[in-house]
């Protein structure tokens, strides 16, 4: 079961004007949704065994460790008369969209696969573009044009029948 943002917004919402809480708090909403066995987000946290929802947690607990490692690759860039070796970062691992449908995982990232780099250069501008969506606003008297066009070049991947 999936909410769009604005299901989730809405949810949270009359969360908040039922317990008349004045802050959205994680772990107090869960609890007050234990109670809740009729309302429409209840599954969504309640609908699985305490096994599989703590397995479903582990996952997740492993996919944040991965998430954000980091390694360093020296690239060297030749000129005529100069030889420039730039070190440049990138995550340790990603996770391939297109495998994802079947399971998914974290793959090592090589910066001299091209799969591998446009994989991450998709990744980046989506999550660029999730940025500006949060947070262009604070930025309103910034020029966030050059952003602005790295996200644009994340389309979606086209759905196969």
């Amino acid at each position: 079961m999936a909410f769009t943002s604005a299901d989730r917004q809405r949810i949270i919402d009359d969360y908040l004007a039922q317990t008349g809480r004045p802050m959205f708090i994680p772990g107090e909403f869960v609890d007050w949704l234990a109670g809740e066995p009729e309302h429409e987000a209840y599954d969504w946290f309640y609908g699985m065994d305490d096994v599989t929802a703590a397995r479903e947690h582990r996952i997740a607990m492993a996919r944040r460790m991965a998430g954000g490692l980091r390694i360093t690759v020296s690239v060297q860039e030749v000129t005529t008369t100069v030889v420039h070796i730039a070190p440049r970062e990138y995550p340790a691992f990603i996770s391939p969209m297109s495998t994802r449908r079947s399971g998914g995982g974290y793959t090592p990232f090589d910066p001299h696969n091209p799969a591998d780099m446009a994989e991450l250069q998709r990744e980046g501008a989506v999550a660029m573009q999730s940025w500006l969506n949060r947070y262009a606003g604070a930025f309103a008297d910034t020029d966030l044009s050059v952003m602005r066009e790295i996200a644009a070049r994340a389309s979606p991947p086209a759905l196969s029948a």
